[in-house]
């Protein structure tokens, strides 16, 4: 009979430790993420925020100039997003493929591009275009 008691005294401490070992590990776990993945700017990532050059602060490029991909045969993502300085001197488009934004200096009247890279409007339509292949429209 002690026998018996003994093993369901210890089966149950062992079940209310691991019990709060796991309580601890997801306390842990969630306290951890929440914010804690700044970049060097100290944009939250996981809020949607990352680093804009133009507007020299963190931005959520889902909120600016939406352009959908125009063949995503090459590719699984479906969209780059654009801001267009204030000046209208550069613009700035931020693409999954890229660790970081691309920006682009003003050529003329409603085109911008660097040595990769040419942002055109068209009938009130901004296009990306890399090399001789269109890669981004806005949709009309």
């Amino acid at each position: 009979m002690n026998r018996l008691l003994n093993s369901i005294m210890v089966a149950s401490l062992l079940f209310v430790s691991c019990q709060q070992k796991n309580k601890e590990a997801a306390q842990s776990k969630e306290t951890a993420t929440v914010g804690g993945d700044k970049d060097k700017h100290g944009c939250i990532a996981s809020a949607g925020y990352t680093w804009s050059t133009l507007k020299d602060s963190c931005v959520r490029p889902f909120e600016q100039i939406q352009l959908d991909i125009v063949n995503n045969s090459d590719s699984y993502e479906t969209a780059a997003f654009l801001i267009i300085d204030d000046k209208k001197h550069a613009a700035e488009v931020f693409l999954k493929e890229s660790p970081e934004s691309i920006v682009l200096k003003h050529v003329k009247e409603y085109a911008y591009e660097n040595q990769d890279y040419k942002l055109i409007q068209d009938q009130h339509c901004w296009t990306l275009i890399k090399g001789d292949k269109t890669l981004y429209k806005e949709k009309e």
